[in-house]
């Protein structure tokens, strides 16, 4: 049986632990914050959970709008481009751009032309990706390739040999 003083050893350690979680959490919420990273956040993470599948039924809602003919003109113009990516993929990266720039520590970040502008480019480079992905994948192999290759430095370029 522990003694009392064992008992008040261990929560002390406990509430040591819990201290350096709590300080852990605050600097890393900072750290990703600070590098507009804000989805990546404790809180981040959990909100983007929510909101995803209300997104992905408005994104369906407006689809099928859209199809209906209801919608005017002008969506029927960006049906054409968006027919290539899922809701899901849509939404994702949405709710993600929207935490990284209103929660970002930048002020021109969280203005609306911001954050409008870089969905927009978020979901365009998203669309290109899969198209060459799907119209010519040996291109983004070997561009995957040269990107996760490790720099090897040669000994002629290297100075400690030359001292």
């Amino acid at each position: 049986m522990p003694t009392q003083s064992e008992i008040d050893a261990q929560y002390e350690l406990e509430r040591t632990a819990i201290s350096c979680g709590l300080q852990r959490l605050h600097k890393n919420t900072y750290n990703v914050e600070s590098k507009d990273y804000a989805s990546a956040s404790i809180y981040g993470v959990a909100s983007v959970d929510t909101l995803i599948p209300l997104v992905i039924a408005e994104i369906e809602s407006t689809e099928w709008k859209i199809r209906k003919g209801n919608s005017g003109v002008a969506f029927k113009e960006i049906a054409e481009y968006l027919a290539g990516i899922e809701p899901l993929a849509t939404a994702a990266i949405t709710c993600k751009v929207v935490f990284d720039k209103v929660f970002s520590f930048r002020d021109d970040n969280s203005l609306l032309v911001s954050v409008c502008d870089a969905i927009g480019t978020s979901v365009e480079q998203e669309c290109q990706t899969r198209y060459y992905d799907r119209e010519c994948p040996d291109l983004l192999i070997h561009k995957r390739t040269i990107s996760t290759k490790p720099v090897v430095r040669s000994k002629s370029s290297s100075t400690s040999d030359e001292l």
